[in-house]
């Protein structure tokens, strides 16, 4: 059973006495309003410059807010705005006009027009467009809604995520940041672009769902994902992979695709390693590179491959063929470049077959 024990009026009791949600009581004294709980611990404070109660005293309008809510004794959300509204016995305070929430605990604070704040709930709901920021990142959206008990911001529609150093954006509909653990989720379709010191970009990705580790500077992509690199100029396609976003190191232990559209050079493996930086590819399992201007292709179990220079090394059970001139080499491993019509191939480590063909 709730009671509330406010200044006007003692009849307020009477008018809400048949609301239950917590025992808490509500009390105005000098401009400020504050609610307990049964053990006697401040939930929330609010001050206001002005306080006015409706005639049935179920309603507080306020002016110029300054609010806390308390958690064990410490403050957990700071809110400021230039009107709100104290309804449902202090359970919903509604906020608008410039509001500021903001929490020590990471250091995030959320700015929009309207707010819903709900302190029983731990749920601040936030039906209008809003912008978050912590040292970490900035995020803005259609509408979203902070839960303070986990430090999480749950935002929909038109979301944008960007990070300054390292210079980063996401975009999506739907994400989920939690600022405690330092993580952002997205569980649906998401575009992650990086960029240099010079903000030009230099990666860009899309996948059904990804998850970033702001701490760690890595990005876990999951289904139907596309890496554009422009330098070096390729792509690479796969349904799962770890990126590191800032050293541009992608791991996947799924099949996977990577393409040179310029020079026409693909390969592919059953999982793999692309380092950007130094441009430089690792595949492994059921390996094939194919360069479709050269009609040259190569399979071994293992393959290492240099993006600059087209350089290829390959171990476990090699085959080259190319088309012109004809040839067809077997062999333990290869090393040469691929399609140069230049290729060493050499069977049980001790070279007994080696075969350089040239034109």
């Amino acid at each position: 059973m709730v009671t509330t024990g406010c200044q006007p009026g003692n009849e307020q009791a009477d008018s809400v006495s048949d609301v239950s949600r917590v025992d808490t009581q509500l009390l105005l004294n000098n401009a400020v309003l504050e609610q307990s709980n049964r053990d006697e611990n401040t939930v929330w404070k609010i001050k206001a410059d002005n306080i006015t109660y409706s005639e049935d005293n179920r309603v507080a309008t306020l002016t110029k807010v300054v609010g806390n809510l308390w958690q064990n004794d410490s403050v957990i959300l700071k809110i400021r705005a230039e009107a709100g509204e104290v309804k449902d016995n202090g359970n919903i305070i509604v906020l608008n006009g410039n509001v500021i929430a903001s929490d020590p605990r990471n250091g995030s604070t959320i700015n929009s027009e309207v707010v819903e704040w709900r302190p029983q709930e731990n749920l601040l709901l936030i039906p209008q467009q809003l912008t978050g920021t912590n040292a970490n990142l900035q995020v803005v959206a259609d509408s979203g809604q902070y839960r303070t008990d986990f430090e999480k911001l749950e935002l929909e529609k038109n979301v944008v995520a960007t990070s300054e150093k390292p210079a980063l954006q996401l975009t999506s509909d739907r994400l989920e940041w939690d600022l405690k653990q330092q993580q952002v989720i997205s569980p649906g379709a998401v575009k992650l672009v990086h960029y240099n010191q010079n903000q030009t970009i230099t990666d860009k990705l899309i996948s059904d769902r990804a998850e970033l580790n702001l701490a760690t500077n890595q990005a876990t992509l999951n289904k139907n994902i596309e890496l554009i690199s422009l330098d070096p100029p390729l792509q690479v396609a796969t349904d799962s992979l770890t990126w590191n976003y800032l050293t541009r190191i992608g791991k996947s232990d799924r099949p996977i695709q990577i393409l040179d559209r310029q020079r026409q050079i693909s390969l592919t493996g059953n999982r793999g390693e692309v380092n950007l930086l130094q441009q430089l590819a690792t595949l492994q399992d059921g390996v094939k590179g194919i360069n479709q201007l050269e009609s040259a292709e190569i399979f071994a179990r293992q393959m290492t491959w240099k993006m600059d220079t087209k350089e290829v090394e390959a171990k476990g059970n090699v085959i080259y063929e190319q088309i012109d001139p004809q040839a067809r080499l077997t062999g333990e491993k290869a090393i040469g470049t691929l399609g140069s019509s230049n290729i060493v191939v050499t069977s049980d480590g001790e070279q007994q077959v080696i075969t350089v063909i040239e034109n």
